[in-house]
């Protein structure tokens, strides 16, 4: 098979991971979440999103714009904004959220935990900081996006952790 036809069967393969998610809440209030709508829309309040699920390898990288510190800190303590520590963006959806929840946990570790499907203006502060996937994490200015053990811990010994 000639490469493009294998970078074309490969891009056809990977499509699927690209679509749209659904959170469904019923009548009853109960929430559940599919890769389509469900059938009986009037029975259901359905909220497309897209926030992906990052699987490549962790990358670490700085703030985009270095946020004002003594702002974020004068704000209400409900606004989902890092203050200290180990912050982290995710979804109740994400394998790669619940890999780093229970590492974390393992250490340890004390961290914030945003979940931007379900906090408005958590998911406001995930895309001024730059987040374009998750898990998404901020620690000391910092950013990571993805998780991967060996570049989490970097992370942390690049905070002073």
């Amino acid at each position: 098979m000639s490469r493009f036809a294998s970078a074309v069967a490969l891009l056809l393969l990977a499509a699927p991971a690209l679509g749209d998610m659904y959170k469904i809440v019923g009548a009853d209030g109960k929430v559940s979440y599919a890769d389509a709508p469900p059938a009986d829309q009037k029975s259901a309040k359905v909220a497309a999103f897209k926030v992906k699920s990052y699987a490549g390898a962790a990358v670490v990288g700085s703030l985009k714009a270095q946020p004002d510190w003594a702002a974020i800190l004068r704000r209400p303590i409900d606004v989902a904004v890092p203050r200290a520590g180990i912050v982290m963006f995710s979804t109740e959806t994400c394998g790669f959220c619940k890999k780093a929840k229970r590492y974390m946990d393992a250490k340890g570790l004390s961290y914030s935990e945003i979940d931007v499907d379900k906090d408005a203006r958590g998911h406001e502060e995930y895309r001024r900081l730059g987040g374009n996937g998750v898990p998404f994490f901020v620690v000391a200015g910092k950013t990571m996006t993805g998780f991967s053990e060996s570049a989490f811990e970097k992370l942390l010994k690049g905070s002073g952790r």
